[in-house]
Order: C-alpha cells, then sequence, then structure tokens
C-alpha cells in the first residue's frame, strides 16, 4: 500500500486569494495586462528610511541568530504603539515577533487548540482561519454574522468542545469595525463560558472612521485575548514578514517552545527594520490612511452607477465589498477573462458572502480609475 499524507494537509482547500494571486501573475507573464482588485498587498512602497535601516543592520553584522520571542527593543516599541492605540498596557515579556501575522495567528491557535477542540469563526472572515485550525487539530465552526456580531448566534453555538473564537476586527473582507457594544459583548460571553478571544486587528491602523473598540482593553478582556497584529498592510511591508502576538500575561514562556520548534526567529536586520517603521507611523501612516480613504470614495461613487452594484463607504481598510444582483463567481471570472479585471467572489470567503464582491483598492490610482471605466462598460450581465 503507497505511503499517503495526513488528512489535516490534503483536505485543506487552496488559499483562494494566494490563487488568484498566482494566476493574476500567470496571466501579466504571458502578455496581459491585468488591473488587480484582487490582492491585499497594498501598493505602498516601503518607506526608504525603513530600507536603509534594514541593510544597515545586515551590513553591520546582524544576521545570525536573533532571539526567539523577538529583539528586546521591538517588542518594547510594539507594546508602547499598543498602549497609545488601545490603552492596553502591555510588558514586552509578554509579546513575540512574529514571522508575519498568520504565524502569529497559528502560534495563538497551537498554544490553545487541542485535537476534537471547536473554535468559533464568523463569516464572511479571512480564507487562513478554518484551515489554520484544522492544522491545529480542531474544527472550525462557520457562523453567518455578515452585517453584525450576533451575540446570540455566537451563544448558541458554544459546545462543552468550544475552545476560543476568532474575531477580526476591522473585518477582512467587509471593512467592518466591531463596535464597542459588540466587543463588550464578545468579553461577557468569553469570561462567561470560558473560553480563548483570539483578535486580528491587523487593520486597525487604517481605520478612516470612529473608534477602535478592542477586547484586550476590557475588564476580563486582557487575561483571555490572544492579539494578533502585524507590519504588512500599516507599512506595505507585506514582503518582510513581521507580525506580533500579544498575549495574557506569564503565557509567553510556554508559547515560545512553539516558535522555538519551528521558524526559531525572525531575522534581526527585519526587527531592526520593524523599529525604524514604528519611529516613523505618525508621518507616514495618516498619509496611507488618506490614500487608501481617496480610493475608497472614488470606486463607491464610480460603482454605484451601475445597475445591480450596491455599495457603501467602509469604516476601515482598502476593502469594498459591494452586493451584486448576480452570481459573484460568475462576475469575477467574466471581468478576469473579459476586461482583465481581478476581483475576488464574496462566497470565498464563507457562504454569507456568496452575491458580493471583494475589490481591493490596492492597485495605482491611475489603474483603479481605468478598471472602473471597464466595469461601467461592462456591467453585471452576461
Amino acid at each position: 500500500m503507497p505511503l499517503s499524507l495526513v488528512d489535516r494537509v490534503t483536505s485543506l482547500k487552496p488559499s483562494a486569494t494566494v490563487e488568484m494571486t498566482e494566476r493574476v501573475r500567470a496571466a501579466r507573464a504571458s502578455g496581459r495586462r491585468i488591473l488587480a482588485l484582487s490582492s491585499g498587498d497594498p501598493s505602498i512602497d516601503t518607506d526608504p528610511r525603513i530600507i536603509d535601516a534594514a541593510e544597515r543592520a545586515m551590513r553591520g553584522g546582524a544576521t545570525h541568530y536573533g532571539p526567539a520571542a523577538g529583539l528586546p527593543a521591538l517588542r518594547e516599541a510594539i507594546a508602547q504603539r499598543e498602549q497609545a492605540r488601545s490603552g492596553t498596557a502591555y510588558d514586552p515579556a509578554d509579546i513575540i515577533v512574529t514571522p508575519g501575522g498568520k504565524f502569529a495567528l497559528l502560534t495563538a491557535l497551537m498554544a490553545t487548540v487541542e485535537a476534537g477542540d471547536e473554535v468559533l469563526v464568523p463569516e464572511p472572515g479571512w480564507v487562513s482561519y478554518g484551515p489554520c485550525v484544522r492544522l491545529c487539530g480542531g474544527t472550525p465552526v462557520p457562523l453567518a454574522l455578515l452585517d453584525r456580531l450576533d451575540l446570540e448566534t455566537l451563544e448558541r453555538a458554544v459546545t462543552p468542545r468550544t475552545k476560543a473564537v476568532i474575531i477580526n476586527s476591522p473585518v477582512n473582507p467587509t471593512g467592518r469595525v466591531l463596535s464597542a457594544e459588540e466587543i463588550s459583548g464578545l468579553v461577557d460571553l468569553a469570561v462567561r463560558h470560558d473560553i480563548w478571544i483570539i483578535f486580528d486587528q491587523v487593520y486597525c491602523d487604517l481605520l478612516h472612521d470612529g473608534r477602535f473598540p478592542s477586547p484586550q482593553a476590557l475588564p476580563g478582556g486582557r487575561e483571555r485575548t490572544f492579539v494578533v497584529d502585524s507590519f504588512s498592510k500599516t507599512f506595505g511591508m507585506t514582503g518582510w514578514r513581521l507580525g506580533a502576538l500579544m498575549m495574557p500575561a506569564g503565557l509567553s514562556k510556554a508559547v515560545l517552545k512553539f516558535m522555538q520548534h519551528s521558524v526559531y526567529c525572525v531575522p534581526d536586520f527585519i526587527q531592526l527594520a520593524g523599529i525604524t517603521a514604528l519611529s516613523l507611523y505618525d508621518e507616514v501612516v495618516p498619509q496611507y490612511r488618506a490614500t487608501f480613504r481617496r480610493r475608497l470614495e472614488t470606486a463607491v461613487a464610480g460603482l454605484s452607477k451601475i445597475e445591480g452594484i450596491t455599495t457603501s463607504m467602509p469604516s476601515a481598510t482598502f476593502y469594498l465589498f459591494p452586493s451584486i444582483a448576480a452570481d459573484d463567481v460568475a462576475v469575477a471570472k467574466r471581468w478576469l477573462d473579459e476586461i482583465d479585471v481581478s476581483s475576488l467572489p464574496g462566497s470565498f470567503f464563507g457562504a454569507p458572502g456568496k452575491g458580493h464582491l471583494r475589490l481591493s483598492l490596492t492597485c495605482p490610482d491611475a489603474d483603479l480609475e481605468e478598471a472602473l471605466e471597464r466595469i461601467a462598460r461592462v456591467g453585471l450581465a452576461a
């Protein structure tokens, strides 16, 4: 009998977002001029000062193994940034630097989920949540929560096997920010049922309107919340693979063992570049936010004129999640095949996303204008 791979790998669906990125890359290599409204990679060139910091560090010898938890100076800078953002005071010892936000998520799940455990995963949501739960031996329990965090729906889904709930705010793919009432109710539910909260706040620095409530800032929330964060979207550092996991006090020593036995550490020169990035926050991030907001306003105005498309400004991110009066998979395929505009069907983010498209406004302004013209020309009809 031939050897076979394990089910936790073979049964996973490929990442829809990564696969679309590869399709766009292949189409461009064949000579097609694809206008990409599908990638979550923001069109921000990493600030030259961040690149210079990495180069200086490499030339200065920061090319060896570093501490598995991350450089103390970077963890201190992350702690300071989080206190300014949410008011939550973290000891740098409770922060681990990770290779990107996705690995921070996986680390949190590896630390909290065992075989047979259930993890509540609201949908539509990021395509990697469920697969990461399964890689840890757990069972993702999808919940249809398109427009609000319905606490009654969450409550009904809790069973004796429920170990954690993954919450993303601002939400990918909708750009919605969970309200203070939703976050407070989430913490109350987690306390009553004694479950972990894994809070993905990767997009929180791209907030356009209102406040950003977070569970770690609430009484009872800090001690049961793992906070996933990243430099990728905030600073245009997606390829640098730099993220962080902030966790309840006293847990990092045990959680760190997963880092030690997997990736070991993030390269020191990347971490030193991260320190420079954080030092530039007040200068560069407001500019990036303004760019994304302008693109969102442009896209909302253009798409709202097209029959069958309904959309509005999100509170955060660079995503639009318009409702369309057509099959989302068919429309996305047609736009790519006929007008060379890539998008992602909303159903790729879970069944509640059916009848929507995720449009990522990460392309240059001129490309966005042209993409909107092409979409207006063909509309939704086959």
